[in-house]
């Protein structure tokens, strides 16, 4: 039983993680925890009814632990500072975007590795290179790619 109830928990533990830290390993990882979670069960107990009642039991639980933490997640303060809350707000085509590489400009919002770029009077969606910048870093644009700029720190 604290086979399965580990296995359990490690798997809740991951789950919630890959909400901060996404990627899919992460999430991978819960879910095989989920498995073996189950494969301890049917070892203990045998048969498949119990495995799969705690394997079903388990993903429901990881489906409520994912939405109850995005509601708070997105709220909190921690969460306001890693999610994008502002948009550019409008649509330039890929070749007014080429025009702005090597220009320099200013990050409106943190990049996580994305984020907003102000260049003059214009906001941009943006991804930074380096990975997470802070809000107001000066950077460089150096190419277009899928109507978003992509950014270096200066």
């Amino acid at each position: 039983m604290t086979k399965i109830i580990s296995a359990l928990l490690i798997g809740y533990i991951l789950i919630a993680l890959e909400a901060i830290v996404p990627g899919g390993i992460l999430g991978l990882l819960g879910f095989l925890s989920l498995l073996a979670s189950a494969y301890f069960a049917h070892i203990e107990y045998g048969g498949w009814i119990i495995p799969s009642i705690v394997f079903l039991m388990g993903g429901l639980g990881g489906v409520i632990l994912v939405f109850i933490q995005f509601k708070w997640l997105s709220g909190s303060k921690f969460g306001k500072k890693m999610f994008v809350h502002a948009t550019s707000g409008k649509t330039i085509n890929n070749e007014e975007l080429s025009d702005l590489v090597g220009k320099t400009g200013i990050t409106v919002t943190d990049h996580h590795p994305e984020g907003l770029v102000k260049i003059k009077s214009n906001t941009y969606d943006s991804f930074c290179q380096a990975g997470y910048i802070c809000k107001g870093t000066k950077v460089e644009i150096t190419k277009v790619d899928a109507f978003r700029l992509i950014v270096k720190p200066v």
